[in-house]
């Protein structure tokens, strides 16, 4: 990869995904989907939803590299490699966690069709996808792809990346929570 720091979050998406998924595999069907409360997601509609915000990213990356020409104008600017955790400053500001656009809901009736390595299969395959699309793009230039999220304070090509590493961080602990406290493989909290 082109990008050292594209390739950085990369990696970081994979340490952390070694690390929680034995844990996630090791649950029955019935405890992967079980929701505890109304209104809430179980951990499959959890870990669902990380692979439609990656799909998600994938699709809108895919778009937003029709202004790899503006980009490559701009490369001699600086920019940023990294982001901070826009969910945990949310929850901070208002209180409450950040409310899934519709699009990045899991569908009622999945849980009738995927179980947790169907899952995992879907994640590796659209970040394979994502990692190909975005392998050859300088990182000056994918500093200076920007997308129009005002919620992620604008975020360059790197920092998307960064930020869906927080992202599967942020659900991976809430994920944590459904399982009563009990750790993912004791290792979700060291990894930062």
């Amino acid at each position: 990869m082109k990008s050292t720091s594209m390739a950085k979050h990369f990696l970081t998406l994979q340490v952390q995904r070694q690390h929680y998924l034995p844990a996630i595999h090791s649950l029955s069907q019935e405890e992967f989907w079980r929701v505890t409360r109304e209104g809430k997601w179980s951990i499959g509609d959890h870990f669902y939803h990380l692979y439609l915000i990656l799909k998600m990213l994938h699709t809108v990356t895919k778009y937003s590299l029709y202004l790899s020409p503006i980009a490559k104008i701009r490369r001699n600017k600086p920019f940023s490699t990294e982001i901070h955790d826009i969910y945990e400053e949310y929850q901070s500001k208002k209180g409450q966690g950040m409310r899934a656009p519709g699009i990045l809901v899991p569908p009622k009736k999945i849980s009738f069709v995927l179980n947790s390595y169907a899952i995992e299969q879907l994640l590796i395959n659209e970040t394979l996808a994502l990692q190909k699309l975005v392998q050859n793009i300088d990182e000056d230039v994918a500093g200076h792809i920007v997308f129009p999220d005002p919620i992620a304070h604008y975020p360059n090509l790197i920092q998307a990346i960064h930020l869906l590493a927080i992202h599967e961080r942020h659900h991976f602990k809430m994920m944590e929570g459904l399982l009563g406290g009990k750790n993912l493989n004791g290792t979700i909290k060291e990894i930062k």
